[in-house]
């Protein structure tokens, strides 16, 4: 791969910077909410682990010129997308902490003692990122052809993302949902836009067909929301960034809350349940592994993603 992958990872996030600098340099007025929601969704954008950046970047290769600039671009919007996503997620969720501090929602109701006020300027704060996602892509400089077919990857991913989260409010309503509903909401949430955006739009940089990717991205997802959802019951707040337990506490249908029997207090049937969700998940990760070994790919591009199974295959045995 030419160039450091984490060097590249910063070139799509140094251009997120300029557009979301720029975007609040041309606000209207001066207003304490809108610098909120600027600042909140520049924290949400720019913070974090930027896996789904560091996946357009892997799945592009060795490229240059411009195809590289075409992953810098596709990075950026990855980026923004999740960091919107996150703003809505919290509200949803109802999680006043993120990464260790206060969500965007919550830190505007602890202001003001208003949490309507903190719910809309949170949800707002999301629709800049959202709009902002697609406008990165529409300001490019990239050719037509290969801006349409990243804005349908990049609106089709949200599409599923949006419905997953419908999905997974509508589980709260039915209070015991089938496991097949927990699982397809979990797929559409997280496959789609945390992997299958971001390593079709690398693909389509390089000028490679995006859609093989596809199902390498699906086990991704899922063993990758596997290792969530135990991270979400049993993580500690030190090492999620979330209140611990939170998928218990607001009664979440995940992999590990659908296992469980209520607050479940016996140490030795959390272990059963844990690894049993591990094993899900470990399954997911193992098709993962043969569909990339057999697929047609770069050397490089091999094993990038293969490093990739080997970070979620951690994160998975973090609490095994």
């Amino acid at each position: 791969m030419t160039g450091n992958l984490q060097a590249r990872v910063d070139a799509s996030l140094a251009l997120l910077n300029d557009y979301l600098t720029g975007t609040r340099r041309l606000a209207p007025v001066n207003s304490p909410l809108v610098d909120h929601a600027h600042e909140g969704i520049a924290t949400f954008a720019l913070g974090g682990k930027h896996l789904r950046s560091t996946l357009v970047h892997i799945s592009a290769g060795d490229v240059d010129g411009d195809a590289l600039h075409a992953a810098t671009v596709f990075g950026a919007c990855v980026d923004l997308l999740h960091g919107a996503f996150l703003i809505h997620d919290d509200i949803i969720d109802r999680d006043d902490i993120r990464r260790g501090h206060p969500t965007i929602h919550a830190a505007v109701r602890d202001a003001y003692g208003d949490g309507h006020l903190g719910a809309s300027i949170g949800i707002t704060a999301g629709d800049l990122g959202l709009n902002g996602a697609v406008q990165i892509l529409v300001d490019s400089t990239l050719d037509d052809a290969t801006l349409r077919a990243a804005l349908r990857i990049l609106t089709e991913a949200a599409q599923q993302t949006i419905i997953g989260e419908i999905l997974d409010i509508a589980h709260a309503v039915d209070g015991d949902p089938a496991p097949e509903l927990v699982r397809l909401s979990n797929d559409l949430k997280t496959s789609d836009y945390s992997f299958g955006a971001p390593l079709k739009l690398g693909a389509l940089a390089a000028g490679r067909d995006p859609e093989p990717m596809g199902p390498i991205a699906v086990e991704l997802g899922r063993a990758y929301q596997a290792a969530d959802d135990i991270a979400g019951t049993v993580g500690e707040s030190d090492q999620t960034g979330k209140l611990a337990g939170g998928d218990v506490l607001h009664g979440r249908a995940t992999l590990m809350t659908m296992r469980m029997d209520g607050e479940e207090t016996d140490p030795l049937r959390l272990t059963e349940i844990i690894d049993d969700v591990v094993r899900e998940g470990q399954a997911h990760l193992d098709l993962a592994r043969t569909l990339i070994t057999d697929a047609v790919l770069d050397d490089g591009i091999r094993a990038g993603l293969l490093a990739m199974t080997d970070r979620i295959e951690g994160m998975l045995r973090t609490y095994a």
